[in-house]
């Protein structure tokens, strides 16, 4: 995925991570993401069963400035997370100190 900031081209890398639950034929799905090689934030997807067939998707939800991430497994829910991010030199969302997402730069 690439977002274009005025003349600045943007690279937005997501990383699917998972990770077997110990103990068990379960894996702890998310999804990590970076722009311009820096880390934005990773965020859990659930969790899926070996052999087990999700749909994964990653979107960008340009007026509330974060990526949204989903997985659904077949005849279930699907599973919604949110991670904030505001363009370099947009300066536009507030983190607190705790937060376990940062923006890229400002």
């Amino acid at each position: 995925m690439k977002l274009s900031v005025t003349n600045h081209r943007l690279e937005v890398q997501a990383f699917l991570i998972l990770e077997r639950v110990p103990g068990s034929k379960e894996f702890l799905v998310s999804v990590l993401l970076q722009a311009d090689g820096q880390f934005i934030g990773k965020t859990p997807l659930g969790t899926a069963a070996e052999g087990q067939e999700i749909l994964l998707s990653l979107r960008w939800d340009k007026p509330k400035q974060r990526f949204v991430a989903s997985s659904q497994a077949v005849g279930s829910a699907p599973v919604l997370s949110f991670i904030p991010f505001s363009l370099p030199g947009a300066c536009r969302l507030p983190f607190s100190p705790d937060s376990r997402w940062r923006r890229a730069s400002c």
